[in-house]
């Protein structure tokens, strides 16, 4: 099987990453800058100057741009190195980053009763990856049965 083949799941994770890396980092820039995104949908402004859109003195878009920055990383030394600690690795940060969303999502639904269309999109880029990881898994699975 071709390196590409072998790997297509993590090249794709790697896109999805640097989609979501652009997501975050607008808003990380936005941040620092007081400014609010434009929104289609009611409710940017309430998740965004939240008091759960922050940890300590950063803005949690912050560590969503350094996470998916990882993503990219790391999906890159797979691809490169193909050491299985990197896949390790990939595995378990996506599994970390999708599990955060989910609770991301819950606070905005549960707690703050509003949606912001750039978390929305985090999260749902988390979740691809999250199933283009799992794909990858169920890959090497049949790969080693053979």
């Amino acid at each position: 099987m071709s390196r590409f083949l072998a790997n297509k799941f993590i090249l794709y994770s790697a896109i999805l990453g640097f989609f979501g890396f652009l997501d975050s980092l607008y808003l990380t820039i936005l941040h620092y800058r007081n400014a609010i995104p434009p929104c289609t949908i009611h409710g940017c402004e309430t998740v965004l100057t939240s008091v759960y859109s922050m940890i300590g003195p950063f803005p949690l878009a912050l560590f969503g741009a350094l996470f998916y920055l990882t993503v990219i990383i790391v999906s890159f030394l797979i691809v490169v190195e193909g050491r299985k600690q990197f896949l390790k690795f990939f595995h378990f940060a996506v599994l970390v980053g999708f599990l955060v969303s989910v609770v991301l999502f819950l606070i905005q639904a549960l707690i703050i009763k509003s949606f912001c269309q750039y978390c929305l999109l985090s999260e749902v880029i988390a979740t691809g990856l999250l199933m283009l990881s799992l794909l990858k898994l169920k890959q090497d699975k049949k790969a080693n049965l053979q």
